[in-house]
């Protein structure tokens, strides 16, 4: 056997300079900017302040911060800003006044969850799902939520500023899934692991064998040497 190549399972990746990731980055950063905005004067309560502002701000920083870093080599640390998030919109959820919307919305984050970490991971070896995990979403939002709260002149501007917001989180997980390639696998030589090799020369002195590195038949080395004495 001439080399072994030992297969390694690894999970999906990102190029921090490419045009959808950069897009992304910025959609998190302008999403903290509409969150302060929106949450000016608010800061007085304790629990509004850490749920409503902190925690949303904390998982926007870190995804830039990670996606930068890491997108490349290490893009399933993403799991943790993401992971933030999900906590933020199922507390988020509680303040709605139906029932039914709050547990509709608290099995979406559940699954955002559980979807984006295999996918990243490499536990599901594609990122379609991602799609409409997030796409779906951001277009209710808009065709329904917003549209409705704006025709009864209901949405005012510190609660337009926070959607805003919300907005630009969801196009920033839908543009981060579109720029997701798969890494595929890699071979003992480029995880810098020691392979099998061919045989070597071995010589045992008189009557002992030789191999030589083709795998050809061994020779004694008599014959070695009567074979010298015809040339």
């Amino acid at each position: 056997m001439d080399e072994v190549q030992k297969k390694k399972k690894v999970g999906f990746m990102v190029e921090p300079k490419s045009l959808p990731v950069k897009a992304a980055m910025v959609l998190m950063l302008v999403s903290i900017l509409f969150r302060l905005i929106g949450c000016v004067g608010l800061w007085g309560d304790p629990v509004f302040r850490n749920v409503q502002i902190l925690l949303p701000i904390a998982s926007s920083i870190l995804f830039i911060v990670f996606v930068f870093l890491f997108g490349k080599r290490a893009l399933w640390t993403t799991i943790l800003p993401v992971m933030l998030g999900v906590i933020f919109f199922v507390l988020k959820s509680f303040t709605f006044t139906s029932v039914l919307h709050t547990g509709l919305c608290i099995l979406l984050y559940c699954t955002v969850a559980v979807l984006y970490t295999c996918t990243v991971t490499g536990v599901i070896g594609t990122k379609v799902l991602l799609f409409p995990l997030f796409g779906l979403p951001f277009i209710y939002h808009i065709a329904v939520e917003d549209y409705q709260a704006l025709k009864a002149n209901e949405l005012t501007f510190a609660a337009g500023m926070q959607e805003m917001s919300v907005l630009c989180i969801m196009a920033a997980l839908f543009l981060l899934a579109c720029a997701m390639k798969r890494k595929g696998t890699r071979t003992l030589e480029e995880m810098n692991l020691p392979g099998m090799k061919g045989p070597k020369n071995v010589a045992r002195g008189t009557g002992g064998y030789q191999y030589d590195e083709t795998g050809s038949l061994p020779q004694t080395a008599a014959e070695n040497e009567t074979g010298a004495e015809h040339e």
